[in-house]
């Protein structure tokens, strides 16, 4: 390429303003915003919330900082490290699905801590998270998840920092070369793979890569130097490390014209990423025509070959964590109780002898080659051999089914119930979807930070 990627990316995210942003894109990175918060207030529900705390409070340390749902501050580092993995925690916030990696747990973390801490306005926090979002979502879509995912590479902790950095920079008015060291930074700590998949290590990936793009900002401003080129370097640049090159072109094409951004799937349940389209197509399934769950003799959930590698050994789910990833568990809920949530996945549901001998005898999970990453199909056969099929190309939530401001508001208040009252979740709701309308953000941090112990 004539232009170098790291380069060009560098002075878009030095330079970008409000006002440069397309209505669909601050549109957008409300929702976004409004969506992330919703995530990390339902994070007190995690199994590894609390310890996860302790380690954040002793890595981090005290500080100015809100942890949201906590009323203990910590420093920058410990409140982005907890918010990164709150946001996370219960599988519930976004996934850019062409590299099936979440950006929100990275990007919205730092760009919250330096905006309270320096007081910026909320058009500056909403810029912030839109150049951080942009950034990471380019560089993962330049990677090549075609490549690097069959190599086993988690993108989270890969991406993450740059787009973190990006936020972080953008708030602290770093230069256009000021920025690049900051990427040359992110990309020095860029790392994860799958190999942690099936443990919590899969959502520590993401929190790190919020600290990671904090440092990487911080250092930076300080006129610290690192690579000019730490994305497309033939020697140990990002693309060639992670996919032999990768497709740099996708940095740069219509940069500033086409925010890749508005590709991200905000999913209204919890779940899996790639669960998202069987909820849709069972909750298609009994809104019309439902079955009646004791008459279904047969089950079969058909998704894409990759998927059912990654996901037929959850038949029998043991805990949230398990249960959050089984399409034999989620399905067979819907089926059954025409209704999934987070407390669908307590103990006495997830160990219901029901549930598990439906899932177990009567439910298959099945591997479609015609089918792609983010399609499912479910097709049920009652006795008599009545069948129903419901197929979803899209899940509710993705950029091809886009979820509306209703139904992220009907999500967050399902997050937030029981941990603010009524009219604290109201003026927290209404701020969030209003954010580019507040010159002082004090009230936001002091409503994030008052959230409670839940009340069931």
């Amino acid at each position: 390429m004539d232009t170098k990627p790291t380069e060009a990316l560098a002075g878009f995210a030095a330079g970008i303003t409000y006002d440069d942003l397309p209505a669909s894109t601050r549109e957008f990175t409300r929702n976004f915003l409004l969506d992330s918060v919703a995530s990390a207030l339902a994070g007190d529900l995690g199994d590894e919330t609390a310890a996860y705390a302790k380690f954040a409070r002793a890595a981090g340390g005290t500080g100015e900082s809100t942890v949201i749902g906590s009323a203990e501050p910590l420093s920058l580092l410990g409140a982005t490290l907890l918010n990164g993995y709150m946001i996370t925690t219960v599988t519930v916030c976004d996934t850019y699905l062409p590299a099936h990696v979440h950006i929100s747990p990275e990007i919205i973390p730092p760009a919250l801590a330096v905006a309270e801490r320096d007081h910026a306005s909320g058009r500056e926090l909403m810029t912030a998270v839109a150049i951080g979002a942009e950034v990471a979502t380019r560089i993962a879509a330049a990677i090549d998840y075609t490549v690097a995912g069959k190599r086993g590479w988690h993108f989270p902790g890969i991406v993450g920092p740059f787009g973190a950095a990006a936020a972080v920079g953008h708030l602290r008015g770093l230069t256009p070369l000021q920025m690049r060291n900051a990427f040359g930074l992110a990309g020095s700590q860029s790392a994860g793979s799958w190999a942690s998949w099936g443990s919590p290590t899969v959502k520590f990936h993401q929190s790190r890569g919020a600290a990671s793009g904090l440092l990487a900002g911080l250092l930076a401003e300080q006129n610290f130097t690192a690579s000019a080129e730490i994305l497309a370097h033939p020697d140990g640049g990002i693309f060639a490390a992670y996919s032999d090159g990768g497709k740099p072109e996708r940095v740069l094409a219509e940069l500033g014209q086409r925010y890749e951004l508005e590709q991200i799937a905000l999913r209204p349940w919890p779940g899996a990423t790639p669960a998202q389209s069987a909820l849709t197509a069972a909750f298609d399934l009994v809104a019309n025509d439902p079955p009646d769950f004791a008459a279904i003799e047969h089950v079969r959930i058909d998704v894409p070959p990759n998927v059912h590698e990654a996901h037929a050994r959850f038949v029998k789910a043991q805990g949230k964590f398990e249960a959050l990833l089984s399409f034999h568990f989620m399905v067979a809920k819907v089926l059954r109780d025409r209704a999934f949530w987070l407390d669908s996945v307590e103990p006495q549901h997830v160990g219901d002898p029901e549930l598990q001998s439906f899932m177990r005898d009567r439910i298959e999970l099945a591997a479609d080659p015609s089918l792609t990453f983010g399609q499912s199909r479910i097709t049920v056969t009652s006795s008599g051999g009545k069948t129903r099929s419901a197929e979803a190309l899209a899940a509710k939530g993705a950029p091809g089914n886009p979820a509306a401001l209703d139904d992220l508001c009907a999500k967050y208040e399902r997050c937030a119930a029981g941990r603010l009252s009524g009219a604290d979740a109201a003026e927290l709701r209404e701020l969030l979807i209003h954010i580019d309308e507040r010159d002082d953000l004090g009230r936001l941090f002091t409503l994030l930070g008052s959230a409670g112990e839940r009340v069931h």
